[in-house]
């Protein structure tokens, strides 16, 4: 053993990288190998994606000082701020959270471009876009110039890169099951190809296969189960082709959140120089 504890983090996705890059950055002299079925970045993972909102625009508080922490980073860190564009935000809902979400801001001293607008206000400040947008249930519209988007599939893999760069391990294999020692603590992992690796501390940052790896591997083992702890989602994503002349009105439009049931969702845009 080194004068660290070997960590084996399975799982390539944003928190097992992210995990990755912080461990060697603290402990520059340990062993960390970073797992996952192929080489990154793997897109079966949630962080895997053409983009993703960069907001703390949000109803939890505590939710939203995270979040705003990580804002921070994707403006001002030049490992993430190459990727993040700020092209506002704003959320069509009939609720009362853009109110909630301007009282938390308000809460924690921060100040922020951001608004409650009616409807008719709405279609002026972006020109004839929302012209034909029914908001019949939609009440004041929540705005915010200060959120935007980032390119979540080239933001994953400089940050994978960078934990390489500073000594990550990183390792393409499809795990089997997880193995345990006899004192039932687990020691590593064993891949379909037959290889076992292990590491004196192992760390799951397997998203939505969480249940499933825990449950082949250790089917009799009920105190280690998900259970309902962890409940698996998906996101169905759609993406409109869309040539230049017709796709311009999309790129002056801010990133859009539509929260009125019982159709939800979000428009995110593309830079205008991305090929489709």
């Amino acid at each position: 053993m080194t004068s660290q504890p070997s960590t084996l983090i399975i799982g390539a996705g944003i928190f097992g990288v992210s995990t990755a890059y912080h461990l060697i950055k603290k402990y520059p002299e340990a062993h960390i190998q970073l797992i996952d079925r192929t080489q990154y970045p793997c897109p079966l993972a949630a962080s895997w994606d053409w983009n993703k909102v960069i907001r703390a625009d949000y109803g939890d508080i505590f939710y939203m000082e995270k979040a705003l922490e990580a804002v921070q980073y994707w403006r001002h860190d030049p490992l993430f701020s190459q990727f993040y564009h700020q092209s506002g935000m704003i959320n069509l809902d009939n609720t009362d959270l853009g109110k909630e979400i301007l009282r938390n801001y308000e809460k924690l001293g921060i100040e922020v471009d951001a608004e409650m607008v009616s409807p008719e206000r709405f279609k002026e400040m972006y020109g004839s876009f929302y012209d034909n947008t029914d908001f019949s249930e939609v009440g004041d519209v929540f705005v915010n110039r200060d959120s935007g988007w980032a390119e979540a599939t080239k933001a994953l893999i400089a940050y994978t890169d960078a934990a390489i760069e500073a000594g990550v391990k990183y390792t393409a294999a499809d795990i089997d099951v997880l193995t345990f020692g006899t004192d039932g603590g687990c020691t590593g992992v064993l891949t379909k190809g037959g290889e076992h690796i292990t590491a004196d501390r192992v760390i799951l940052a397997t998203g939505a296969g969480t249940a499933k790896l825990i449950a082949d591997s250790a089917p009799d083992r009920t105190e280690l189960q998900v259970d309902g702890r962890l409940v698996a989602g998906a996101v169905v994503t759609g993406i409109v082709n869309l040539d230049p002349k017709n796709g311009k009105q999309y790129t002056e439009i801010p990133v859009t959140v539509h929260s009125v049931l019982p159709t939800r969702g979000e428009a995110i845009k593309f830079r205008p120089s991305y090929s489709y």
